[in-house]
């Protein structure tokens, strides 16, 4: 996981925004998916072949997916706040979007 964060609902019951940058390697085969949305149907976008592994940038843009979230439950008295997410879980998310897509299974 090259970066991730979530932000939890109101009372930590599920996950109201997801945001990650995901690496699965098979060798020289390697991708990079962009996994952002809600915990329940996140939106999963592979990244271009040729795109350069910049961690500052993908947690710039991780905070800029986060944060209009973060402000309307503030907004709203919730203490909310940016955790880590799961390299599990999101990788979880992305090997269910490959078979779904692909018909791929990747360990």
């Amino acid at each position: 996981m090259l970066a991730s964060g979530v932000v939890k609902a109101p009372g930590g019951v599920g996950v109201r925004a997801l945001s990650a940058y995901l690496v699965l390697s098979a060798g020289a085969a390697s991708r990079v998916f962009r996994v952002r949305g809600t915990g329940d149907s996140p939106a999963i976008e592979e990244m271009p072949a040729a795109t350069t592994l910049d961690v500052k940038r993908f947690q710039t843009d991780l905070q800029e997916d986060l944060q209009p979230v973060l402000d309307e439950l503030r907004m709203h008295g919730h203490p909310a706040h940016v955790e880590l997410s799961r390299h599990e879980w999101v990788a979880a998310v992305v090997r269910k979007h490959l078979k779904a897509t692909e018909g791929i299974d990747v360990d």
